[in-house]
């Protein structure tokens, strides 16, 4: 008797390429938002006074943070992450880790 592989719902949404884009597109700005949070939390950093120090509104600071501001510019970004001492580094992309985001 042959055995089916029992695949999850999200196994078949990933082979649609639309899927699979928006998912990743997501899980960026996620990872984004998980930075943001974590290094204005290590510094002891305010919205607001990120806000003083990049040049971004407070606005778009607390969407990037809270995760509800999902497409982010790199012209909004680069001045945030500068102000938490950090910089945006590109790479290649590979098959098991499509995007590094920030370093």
């Amino acid at each position: 008797m042959a055995r089916h592989k029992v695949t999850s719902m999200i196994e078949r949404q990933m082979k649609d390429p639309a899927f699979r884009a928006a998912f990743e597109r997501e899980a960026a700005a996620l990872e984004v938002s998980e930075f943001i949070a974590a290094k204005m939390a290590e510094r002891e950093v305010s919205v607001r006074k990120l806000a003083s120090l990049s040049g971004v509104s407070a606005t778009v600071i607390q969407g990037i943070k809270s995760g509800s501001r999902k497409n982010i510019g790199y012209n909004t970004l680069r001045p945030i992450v500068a102000a938490l001492g950090c910089r945006i580094v590109f790479t290649k992309a590979t098959k098991q880790r499509r995007t590094k985001v920030l370093a």
